[in-house]
């Protein structure tokens, strides 16, 4: 069997209308990729002819290869699908559409080959370098500061948590223990991988939604997210997925209150006024800070034990502890000192 050394994913869902000049745009882009590749498409329950046009297109190419299902279980789901098929050393997971740049393929496998030393390199219009053409201001902003809160409350590794443009060593990716079939699958993603330790880098990118010529008019391609679901779902597990943040913070603030409502007994007491009211005040926030710190004790073990799950089910997936990464020690030192190629 040919080595392959870069598989391509890309989850559609009732694209009749963009699907096949797509499909044949990216396999023309790839065809200047370097090495053995694999195109994977992933029909994620359409209810269109997509998935006909799909099969039709994976008959005519080689490189091609058609997945799919006949439910819709959500972007999360197409994706570990593809993946945990995919046979390349390095998975790139995209828009089937390139809105993030013809040749954003090329720039992440040319960051995986400059970065020896990363196990998933985000693309991110967040970076300077980086930037958001065609898309409505309203979601520019969403995006923005969705990611900005996603990463107080969760993780500081990208300024991207939501973007599906990404690549992945596999055996990174395919030893991860994902569960997520929505979108959150890119949050739970960059979550279960900076716990374990992996390393994660970005590069800049344009996300651009295109428009196509479908059947004598122009389609405009555009999100399918569902807005306030999307922020209910992201908020909640990003809230969720690190508590001990907010929690032992939310301590601090109370244990501050309540020192100074206790500065402000003594000094009523002092000057001999009523300082009753103070010293209660005190007292309740001083008892709250540190409940609220016991609070996060008892979270923080949790987390501890949820990390040494996602080890135990890793090791039982057959992958040892740790990131697993099929690089040397020399790799690592000469790493440290590259940086991917400038884009063209």
């Amino acid at each position: 069997m040919t080595a392959i050394a870069t598989s391509i994913v890309c989850p559609f869902f009732n694209e009749e209308s963009i699907l096949e000049h797509a499909v044949r745009e990216l396999l023309r882009q790839l065809d200047s990729l370097d090495g053995e590749w694999e195109l994977i498409i992933v029909n994620d329950g359409s209810t269109d002819g997509s998935g006909r046009i799909a099969a039709a297109l994976a008959g005519e190419f080689p490189r091609l290869r058609a997945l799919g299902y006949a439910r819709n279980r959500g972007r999360g789901h197409a994706l570990r699908t593809g993946i945990a098929a995919a046979r390349g050393d390095v998975i790139v997971t995209t828009e089937i559409d390139l809105s993030w740049g013809d040749r954003i393929v090329h720039d992440l496998v040319a960051a995986m080959r400059a970065w020896p030393d990363a196990d998933i390199v985000v693309a991110s219009p967040h970076l300077p370098g980086g930037r958001y053409r065609n898309v409505p201001l309203r979601r520019v902003w969403l995006s923005r500061i969705g990611n900005r809160i996603i990463r107080a409350s969760m993780s500081h590794a990208v300024t991207m948590n939501t973007g599906m443009t990404r690549a992945y060593r596999r055996d990174l990716i395919q030893s991860l223990p994902l569960t997520e079939d929505g979108k959150e699958f890119h949050l739970e993603v960059i979550l279960k991988a900076s716990t374990l330790g992996a390393r994660i880098r970005e590069v800049p990118a344009t996300l651009e939604w295109k428009d196509y010529r479908h059947q004598g008019q122009r389609v405009k391609r555009k999100s399918s997210s569902r807005i306030r679901r999307l922020i209910v779902s992201h908020s909640l597990f990003s809230l969720l997925a690190t508590p001990v943040r907010y929690i032992w913070a939310m301590s601090l603030l109370a244990l501050l209150i309540g020192l100074g409502a206790l500065v402000l007994a003594i000094v009523a007491l002092y000057r001999g006024t009523d300082a009753v009211y103070s010293a209660l005040l005190s007292v309740s926030m001083v008892v709250l800070g540190i409940v609220l710190f016991v609070l996060g004790v008892v979270v923080q073990q949790g987390t501890t034990i949820q990390r040494e799950l996602w080890t135990i089910q890793r090791a039982l997936l057959g992958y040892p502890p740790g990131v697993p990464a099929a690089r040397s020690p020399a790799a690592d030192a000469e790493a440290a000192g590259r940086a991917p190629p400038s884009r063209p």
